[in-house]
């Protein structure tokens, strides 16, 4: 078993100076649970195996096995070392209290320190060990123990955090009112100082750490799934025929599912689940019932299912062995970075304790980084793993180097949109009212630059640094998710609570980042002139009998004059035509060309031919033929009828390459035998002569006049 669990003794002052706050504001006791609370509720929704023992310093009795004479009073084992359950939690929140009492926290730290190392005897897994000490430092201390303590910690490797009040430089030279001039802090005792100067010099020999109540509160606020330890993928990576490269791939970024799934419960015994039970039955009208071995899966094609069995199944999936191949190597750039798809991201390094294996793939990151290349490979998880296509990307860093594996999609996963242009064309000046100003392009610009995440926040030292970073950023739906389910677990009978400010930090922006854009917001107003567009009222029945004044009689019917009369109820049903359809593409293209107050002619003439095309190549077979030969002899009509065969002749040209390359031929072979070729002098002043449309149409569809004539002469010859 891998050394991973983590044994934790929280030692906790219960002693009188813990329970002193400024009116309005929280003792350090009140902190210390809130904060041991948060602790453990990690622990449960991470359902960590690690282990935690509670210790109390100043309680009024004595509970630990090294108590004797005056040695180590007033502390007691709470709650011995084991697995977070909820009485640890109920323990924490109604039994533990202040008292009147202090105690020692140096003896606590001894008496945590000997209740690990027995309790952790005979078991097997552990392989930290943490303390955490929560005390104002206002309790008596001796420090004859000292040395002692700092010899244990460091033999023993353990970590030593200690929570406590904030070390104010202020308190460093001596300035007794350091914290009592904020307003809301209590000022520190010359006691509190003699402890902040023991605790640093501890902290200082052992390397531990320290945090203030304000540190550790927010710190502590956001539950932490468990931390699953890596499992590496393990294959070579193949070069050609001959080069193999032992690798070994982790896991970097996954997208995260909450395990904890939601479970139906008998509502008068929540802890008892309901089971289900499923049956089937035919779709007939006794509903007669299945057993479920006598089913099968089956797909539709067209209107009829297809039986598969599990045999079928199997036998059609594509079998392939567990690889990792390079198929070649591309630009950097040549990768969009909206191509790069998948469920996360993988980190791959040479096999580890593989001397050559590390040279050969540093060699490989090595020299796709200095021509700024990648390289596109082909995965296979395991046998049952349909293969996958993706790139490997080189990652230099000062102490590790490595590649950075994504899935890259295939043709069936890229979805092509097109969208209108925003630039202004100057072929097309009716758009110039929506073109930006320079004002306009330079306020935007001021506002991106004021809203860099990069920038926005600082760090201990006061430098610039970049907030909302994803490896600190927790996920504000399940922190809410887990602050409700605690919440109701330990207060079944109260209302839920409202949303936790630290997370609702992560709904809006930065208070540094809006801050800075203020002056950006109000600049945008101003170059942004915005309308209000009021709606159109929708006309009630009561406001149409309401024309004459404040009657509800209906008003009088006004007589609308037309000059054609033509079309009656059905002209009033139909839509007004914007646009050739799909569904009656030669009316819809007779309406545009007719309408007489605007010349729509190239338009609808341009749509139908794209029309035309849809058809043709999204036919099954010739199921749609008719409708696209319908289509292009409206189209070889009009063109004529309006002296626009150029416009048409240059579409057929482009159309027959089209067919041929789309495997479509058989259409062009219909066009030529109903003669809706090019159209020439004969047919209209602008056509093409009729030594062009014949070599247009030579060569094909030879055969299919040959034997249309051989059938009209049988016909006549049966008729003679």
């Amino acid at each position: 078993m891998a050394a991973n669990k983590e044994a934790i003794a929280i030692i906790l002052d219960v002693g009188p100076s813990m329970n002193q706050a400024p009116p309005g504001v929280a003792t350090p006791m009140e902190t210390a649970l809130e904060a041991i609370m948060m602790i453990l509720q990690r622990k449960m929704f991470a359902e960590s195996k690690d282990e935690i023992a509670l210790i109390l310093v100043g309680s009024e009795e004595t509970d630990n096995p090294l108590a004797e004479g005056d040695n180590y009073q007033n502390i007691s084992i709470a709650n011995p070392l084991g697995i977070v359950d909820f009485d640890f939690l109920k323990l924490v929140q109604t039994d533990v209290k202040a008292s009147t009492v202090s105690g020692d926290f140096l003896d606590g730290i001894v008496v945590a320190m000997d209740h690990i190392v027995n309790a952790m005897q005979g078991k097997k897994g552990f392989g930290f060990k943490r303390l955490i000490l929560m005390t104002d430092l206002g309790g008596e201390f001796g420090d004859d123990q000292v040395d002692n303590i700092v010899a244990s910690i460091k033999n023993s490797e353990t970590e030593l955090n200690i929570i406590c009040p904030d070390f104010d430089e202020e308190d460093e030279k001596g300035n007794g009112d350091g914290d009592a001039s904020s307003g809301s802090r209590k000022a520190k005792t010359p006691q509190q100082r003699t402890g902040i100067a023991m605790v640093k010099h501890i902290l200082e020999e052992v390397q531990g750490d320290c945090y203030a109540f304000s540190e550790a509160l927010p710190a502590l606020a956001f539950f932490q799934s468990r931390q699953v330890r890596p499992t590496a993928w393990k294959c070579p990576l193949e070069i050609g025929a001959d080069i193999k490269i032992p690798i070994n791939g982790f896991v970097k970024v996954k997208d995260y599912k909450l395990k904890q799934s939601w479970k139906d419960v008998y509502a008068k015994d929540p802890s008892m689940e309901v089971g289900k039970l499923r049956t089937y039955h035919k779709n007939d009208e006794e509903q007669t019932e299945v057993d479920k071995d006598d089913m099968v899966e089956g797909h539709r094609y067209g209107n009829t299912l297809v039986p598969m069995t599990e045999d079928d199944k199997t036998n059609m999936k594509y079998k392939a062995e567990k690889c990792f191949k390079v198929l070649g190597f591309t630009k950097t750039e040549n990768v969009k970075r909206h191509e790069m798809m998948g469920d996360g991201c993988m980190v791959v390094v040479a096999e580890k304790g593989d001397e050559t294996a590390g040279v050969a793939l540093s060699a490989i990151i090595n020299a796709l980084y200095e021509t700024n290349m990648c390289a596109v490979a082909r995965r296979v998880y395991d046998a049952r793993s349909s293969p996958r296509v993706g790139c490997l990307i080189p990652h230099i860093k000062a102490d590790y180097e490595c590649l950075y594996w994504f899935e890259l999609p295939y043709m069936e996963d890229v979805r092509q949109f097109t969208f209108g242009s925003l630039p202004v064309k100057e072929e097309n000046p009716t758009n110039k009212k929506f073109k930006p100003s320079e004002e306009q392009l330079s306020a935007v610009d001021s506002l991106i630059t004021n809203m860099d995440l990069s920038k926005a926040g600082q760090d201990e030292d006061g430098e610039p640094c970049e907030v909302l970073k994803p490896k600190f950023t927790f996920n504000p739906h399940f922190q809410r998710l887990f602050q409700c389910l605690q919440h109701r677990a330990l207060n079944p009978d109260s209302e839920l609570p409202e949303l936790s400010p630290l997370i609702a930090n992560y709904l809006r922006p930065p208070e540094e980042v809006l801050a800075n854009c203020q002056g950006n917001f109000k600049t945008l107003r101003e170059k942004f002139k915005l309308e209000v567009v009021k709606k159109k009222e929708q006309q009630t029945g009561e406001a149409l009998f309401k024309e004459n004044g404040d009657s509800v009689e209906p008003a009088a019917k006004k007589m609308k004059l037309q000059s054609n009369l033509e079309g009656g109820i059905t002209s009033l049903a139909k839509a007004k035509v914007t646009e050739v359809g799909s569904t009656t593409p030669v009316e819809d293209f007779l309406t545009l060309v007719n309408i007489k107050e605007e010349d729509k002619f190239d338009e609808a003439c341009g749509q139908m031919q794209k029309r035309i095309q849809q058809i043709v190549l999204d036919s099954f077979g010739d199921q749609f033929y008719d409708k696209a030969m319908a289509c292009l002899k409206c189209l070889r009509q009009q063109c004529c009828k309006n002296i626009e065969a150029s416009q048409y002749n240059k579409f057929v040209k482009e159309f027959k390459d089209t067919l041929i390359s789309k495997a479509r031929r058989d259409f062009f072979d219909r066009m030529v035998l109903d003669k809706q070729c090019l159209i020439t002098k004969l047919e209209c002043e602008d056509g093409v002569s009729e030594e062009q449309g014949k070599e247009f149409m030579s060569g094909e569809a030879i055969k299919d006049e040959e034997s249309a004539g051989e059938e009209s002469a049988e016909e006549l010859l049966d008729e003679l």
